[in-house]
């Protein structure tokens, strides 16, 4: 599948259940999904005791590959307590994408840019895209998640792979990949 349909529909802080191709089950909040890394990181509750108290929370990576099916369940919390001081570790000037259901967008774009300010009063941020010098404001509870691995704007790698081309010396090439044979 690919990772786009994966994630598709997901956002920080829902609940899910992630099916792995090992068989086992992980159950707890999205904290994030992490495009670049190919994974989610999900906030799992480990009880520890008959009482059933939750002792510690724990983070935990699932990579996009070890996913059979993930699925929601539950509702997730109105205000989850832990996006604020997520968002509050960003120090200003930190590139950001941000996902998310953007001014009246019903579907889900990116806004993406510098880090400029945050006014928790409105619940808004303000980012500073280097591309069109300009700031764009975005409010925060209408944000899906946050990939905060990019430096810049741009694409990550290549969209499309290179066609095989015949090179002088008589040889199949991909890029800089040699062919083999079979």
């Amino acid at each position: 599948m690919d990772k786009n349909e994966m994630v598709k529909g997901f956002s920080q802080n829902d609940a899910v259940v992630i099916l792995q191709t090992n068989g086992e089950a992980l159950q707890g909040y999205l904290s994030k999904i992490d495009l670049a890394q190919d994974c989610f990181v999900v906030q799992v509750a480990v009880y520890i005791g008959l009482d059933g108290k939750v002792e510690r929370k724990d983070l935990v990576e699932c990579k996009f590959d070890d996913v059979d099916t993930i699925s929601k369940f539950g509702s997730k919390p109105n205000n989850p307590p832990n996006f604020d001081a997520d968002l509050k570790r960003y120090p200003i000037g930190k590139y950001l994408m941000i996902w998310g259901k953007h001014d009246s967008s019903i579907n889900p774009t990116i806004e993406q840019g510098a880090l400029k300010s945050i006014d928790w009063d409105k619940r808004t941020l303000v980012l500073h895209s280097s591309t069109y010098d300009k700031d764009r404001t975005v409010n925060i509870d209408r944000i899906s998640f946050i990939d905060d691995t990019r430096s810049g704007p741009g694409a990550l790698r290549p969209v499309q792979t290179p066609d095989w081309h015949l090179r002088p010396d008589g040889a199949w090439y991909r890029g800089e990949r040699k062919y083999a044979g079979s």
